[in-house]
């Protein structure tokens, strides 16, 4: 005779796992300042998440990248590398993270929705 294992929790038809996260559009969480060397001049902004960032300014900035531009000891000042090195590729933007309401809105509004253009 076959002993038949016992499921705890069945799974749903049609689970897919996790869901994805959840943005705040209430807030900024990210600010850039980027020098561009051919025109010699500064684009600045305020994001609410990094694909907004990297969609707005034409970037392609990771949360591993945005984490090594904001902690500039874990990157290798010489330049040893080249123009293959992270300063050479990164080193005209400056990132930092904020928490910032947007204009108009407060805490207690409804706002958490992307706007829609």
């Amino acid at each position: 005779m076959e002993m038949e294992t016992i499921k705890r929790y069945q799974k749903p038809e049609g689970f897919k796992g996790r869901g994805d996260g959840n943005t705040n559009w209430k807030k900024y969480k990210w600010s850039i300042i980027v020098f561009d060397k051919e025109s010699n001049s500064i684009k600045t902004g305020k994001f609410c998440s990094l694909d907004e960032l990297n969609a707005e300014m034409g970037l392609s900035i990771t949360l591993d990248t945005s984490w090594r531009l904001r902690n500039p000891s874990k990157v290798d000042l010489t330049k040893r590398m080249g123009n293959s090195s992270f300063l050479a590729k990164y080193g005209h933007i400056k990132i930092e993270k904020i928490d910032e309401y947007k204009n108009g809105l407060h805490h207690n509004s409804r706002a958490t929705e992307k706007p829609k253009k």
